[in-house]
């Protein structure tokens, strides 16, 4: 679980640092930033466990490796880039709070990028002091909030072991962004991977699901909550072919398989049978979870994935599960905001000027207060202007 990012030299970031709670809504306009985070998150994932540079290569995403540097008004390219994450690790002697920093410098090709990833103790920046305990159960509270501000338990690393922790954390690091093509494909019953990016094995972890009853009756609850129509979700091992065997039954219909289901239908299943999924708990990243939804049901599926990550003083075993959604809705803000406002971050552009450089636009993240330092945080104001899309507010209506 992720306490704290920080980007710079990685396309529109710049120093740029943010908290992160167990539950996060990444808010902004097109071109803000959100994809990039959370792409950011997904990089670093991957170079923890193969920091080569052949993994920018492999894992770059909207781009090539080139792109991910970030370019200056001058059009040249940063010399270097790094991303660091603070992380909540468990291990064999409890809980470590870990901060792993990669960086990979610029090269023009063919020259192969250099990365260098190192792990090390995550500090409180509230309490600043070099004297830690060994690693040890989890306190009751292993990070809060206060004021605003994140603050958070440092203990030592200990120990290799706790490398090889994150390393296996990170494995459910990942982004979401279901097909409906995807999702209607048939599951092999040998497939024991979390949810694919694209959704294509929703039939295996709906399996999956169904062989732990308190999971799948939650899992099923959820489902309905949000797809009143649908009656019932049943799931049956094909032995002969080795294949799930998926049923959807509606309301005073005939049950059908997923592959004549609407897309809708499946973006919000594979969604919860993700956050639901027990044996793959990690950082969940969801791009525009509304889409395809109702407006009016989206307040519900926001309040029931925030219901399944993993609470900030209850973590017992595991990694915990942590969801990062990106959104521009809307409806989906104010939902948010009205349950979990601490969750919400605005992500925007602007134009830094000098030290001497030239204009540059970066991404900047602020959270909702009513007073503070201007420019570092979002007024209720401009919050009621992005609620409003049709502009009523703005003509006085």
């Amino acid at each position: 679980m992720i306490t704290r990012i920080a980007i710079d030299g990685y396309k529109s970031f710049d120093d740029f640092t943010l908290d992160l709670p167990p539950f996060a809504v990444l808010v902004g306009a097109n071109a803000s930033g959100k994809s990039n985070l959370l792409e950011a998150v997904d990089l670093l994932g991957q170079l923890i466990r193969e920091p080569t540079g052949q993994t920018l290569v492999d894992h770059a995403r909207r781009g090539g490796p080139k792109e991910l540097f970030r370019r200056g008004a001058d059009g040249r390219w940063a010399e270097s880039m790094m991303i660091a994450a603070d992380v909540l690790v468990h291990g064999d002697r409890g809980y470590c709070h870990l901060r792993v920093t990669a960086r990979i410098r610029y090269a023009d090709p063919p020259e192969p990028l250099r990365v260098s990833v190192e792990v090390g103790n995550a500090l409180d920046e509230y309490h600043r002091s070099d004297a830690y305990a060994e690693c040890a159960e989890l306190p009751s509270r292993p990070w809060w909030w206060e004021n605003g501000q994140l603050h958070a338990v440092a203990r030592p690393v200990g120990d290799s072991r706790y490398g090889d922790e994150l390393v296996e954390a990170t494995k459910n690091w990942r982004i979401l962004e279901p097909s409906p093509k995807a999702m209607r494909v048939v599951s092999s019953t040998y497939d024991t991977a979390p949810l694919a990016e694209d959704g294509k094995n929703l039939g295996a972890v709906l399996g999956r699901l169904s062989r732990y009853p308190e999971s799948w009756y939650d899992f099923k609850a959820d489902a309905v909550a949000l797809l009143p129509d649908l009656a019932e979700i049943s799931v049956e091992a094909n032995a002969e072919w080795a294949q799930w065997d998926v049923w959807l039954q509606h309301k005073h219909e005939h049950r059908m398989a997923p592959r004549t289901a609407s897309a809708g239908t499946l973006r919000v299943l594979a969604l919860l049978a993700a956050a639901h999924d027990p044996a793959h708990e990690g950082v969940l990243m969801l791009e525009e979870p509304e889409n395809g939804l109702h407006p009016l049901r989206v307040p519900r599926l926001l309040s029931r994935l925030r219901g399944r990550t993993s609470d900030r003083t209850a973590l017992t075993s595991g990694h915990g599960r942590q969801t990062l959604i990106t959104s521009h809705s809307p409806v989906a803000v104010a939902a948010a905001l009205e349950e979990a406002p601490d969750s919400v971050v605005f992500l925007d552009t602007v134009t830094r000027l000098g030290d001497g450089a030239p204009p540059r636009r970066l991404t900047r993240a602020r959270r909702v207060a009513a007073s503070g330092v201007r420019g570092a945080f979002v007024t209720p104001l401009e919050v009621r202007k992005f609620l409003d899309p049709v502009g009523r507010f703005e003509h006085g209506a």
